[in-house]
This record gives C-alpha cells, sequence and structure tokens, in this order.
C-alpha cells in the first residue's frame, strides 16, 4: 500500500498532467470476422415503366426450309361458273327413219276463237270506246265490256299498247304466284291542278272501263286526235279527250281517246298502277299557233 494510500490521498492531486502528445501510428489491420448471418429479405420494388419497343434491324432472309409432307386431300371446292359456249358442230348424217308411232291421246278443246264477222257474212268495223262500259252508238254492237289495262307508270318494260281486258277471262297453263315476268296493271283517271275537262267531274282515281264495239255496214275507223268533229263524209262513233301516261313516268302507255261522257268502275282505291292523264299540246316541234301549250286535246273516232 503506497504512502498516499494509507493517508487516504490520491497522488493525482499532486501531478499535473501535461501537453497532448502525437498521435500513435496505425496499428496492424485485424483479421476477417466470420461471415455474419443472412440478413432478413427486403421489401419488394415497385413495378417500373414499360420500356419502348425497340427497333432493331431486320434479319436477312433464312434459307429455304426443306419440303413438308403431302398434306391430306382438301373437300370439294364450290362450282365454278359456265364456261362459254362453245361452236355448233357440223351437222350429222340424217338418222333413218323410225317406225310410225301409236296414235297420240286427244288433246283438250282450244279456246274459243274471235268471230270472223266477214267470212260469217256480215261487214263492219271494230274499234275500242275508252270510258264507257257499253258502246253508245244506237247501231253499233257491244261486243264485250272490259277493263282499261296496261304497263305500271313507274315501270321500263311491258306492253305500249292499252288493253281492254274482258270481265270473264278464260285461263289456259298457268301457274299461281308471281314469276317475274311482264306485268300488266289496271287503269286509274288521274287529273293535275283539278283540270276535269270530262263531264263527270268525279272520276279522279277510279278505274277505267271499256267496250269493244263493232259497227255493222261500216268499212273502216280511224281515231282522230286533237279533234272532237269527223271530217265530211265520215260518221262520228264518239268524241272525248285524249290521254295518256304522265310525261313524267317510265311507264310506256299509247295515247287514247277516252269518251266525254266517261263512267267510272272498280274502286276508288289509289292503287297508282296504269294511268290515264290528260294530253296537253307543247309549243317547239308543235307549231303554235295554231297549238297553244298546255291546253288539253280532245279527240274522236270515226268510221264510215
Amino acid at each position: 500500500m503506497g504512502l498516499g494510500t494509507r493517508l487516504g490521498i490520491s497522488l493525482n492531486q499532486f501531478v499535473h498532467a501535461g501537453p497532448q502528445g502525437l498521435p500513435g501510428r496505425d496499428g496492424v489491420p485485424g483479421r476477417d470476422g466470420k461471415q455474419g448471418n443472412p440478413g432478413i429479405p427486403g421489401r419488394r420494388g415497385l413495378k417500373g415503366t414499360k420500356g419502348k419497343v425497340g427497333r432493331g434491324m431486320k434479319g436477312k432472309a433464312g434459307s429455304p426450309g426443306f419440303p413438308g409432307k403431302e398434306g391430306p386431300r382438301g373437300g370439294l371446292g364450290v362450282k365454278g361458273n359456265a364456261g362459254d359456249k362453245g361452236e355448233a358442230g357440223a351437222k350429222g348424217d340424217a338418222g333413218e327413219k323410225g317406225n310410225k308411232g301409236d296414235v297420240g291421246l286427244k288433246g283438250e278443246m282450244g279456246m274459243p276463237g274471235i268471230a270472223d264477222y266477214r267470212v260469217s257474212g256480215i261487214s263492219g268495223v271494230t274499234y275500242v270506246q275508252w270510258g264507257r262500259k257499253r258502246c253508245s252508238a244506237s247501231d253499233v254492237q257491244t261486243v264485250y265490256s272490259g277493263v282499261a289495262a296496261g304497263s305500271g307508270y313507274s315501270k321500263g318494260g311491258g306492253g305500249a299498247n292499252t288493253q281492254c281486258l274482258p270481265l270473264d277471262p278464260t285461263w289456259g297453263y298457268y301457274r299461281d304466284g308471281n314469276q317475274g315476268a311482264s306485268y300488266i296493271y289496271g287503269t286509274e283517271y288521274q287529273f293535275e291542278h283539278g283540270i276535269y275537262p270530262f263531264s263527270n267531274k268525279g272520276l279522279f282515281q277510279y278505274d277505267v272501263p271499256c267496250a269493244l264495239c263493232f259497227a255493222s255496214n261500216k268499212n273502216t275507223q280511224f281515231m282522230l286526235p286533237a279533234k272532237n268533229i269527223c271530217p265530211s263524209g265520215w260518221s262520228r262513233a264518239y268524241y272525248g279527250y285524249l290521254m295518256a301516261e304522265r310525261h313524267t313516268h317510265s311507264g310506256r302507255s299509247m295515247y287514247v281517246c277516252v269518251d266525254y261522257y266517261a263512267e267510272p268502275t272498280g274502286s276508288h282505291s289509289n292503287h297508282n298502277g296504269n294511268l290515264f292523264y290528260p294530253v296537253e299540246a307543247q309549243c317547239g316541234s308543235l307549231p303554235c299557233l295554231p297549238y297553244v301549250a298546255g291546253r288539253e286535246l280532245t279527240c274522236a273516232v270515226c268510221t264510215r
């Protein structure tokens, strides 16, 4: 035990500290420590943004591959269009005459023919009186009554000659339903802007009747357009107004003389089949005067 200790006094109380010395040299590096335990896995990072599509250069074409195995046989293809018609072949030699065949079955009775008045000893002429159900002249016979008919007003095909169809048709061979052939339509009276030149002012959109007339002891007849009187020496069967299809319609038509005392027939329904409009004069190639643009033309049927 030192004196200071025995006296209870520390030597540091009597020794003053000197100035700090210079740092010592670095010691020799220690040995590597042992490998530590694996750390806890970190959290999953955020999803990165989609990268841009790269634009690499097009590679060179590869060498042709080896031929593949023959595939299974395909199904039957669609039938092709018919080929062009070939030229007619040379006419062959006539064959040997065949044996006479058996007598065939008796055919059906044919449709009744139209009476030939000249052959039966009766002379005369026929004409159609449009707009009337019976012929009006006292010395004229009504052969049959019918309805006017023709091509549809908006149709480009069909016949151009208006027909007087009888009211009791006789059918031969037929098949019900439209086969897309030629069509015929009933005729209606049509007027524009309130112009009703006939004696009956209620004809609009009614069907047009007609009658086939036989004038005995006459040799000829004709329809005279633009006049309602016949030339000297001719008899007037009837008179009226010239009518035909409207000028803007594509349907075929012919000019007919409709009786001034025209009658309606059928219904007042607007079926718009074949249409009759009054005919108006148009100047230009048609001389004006004597014609006047827009005036309705008269007509007459004359016999002699």
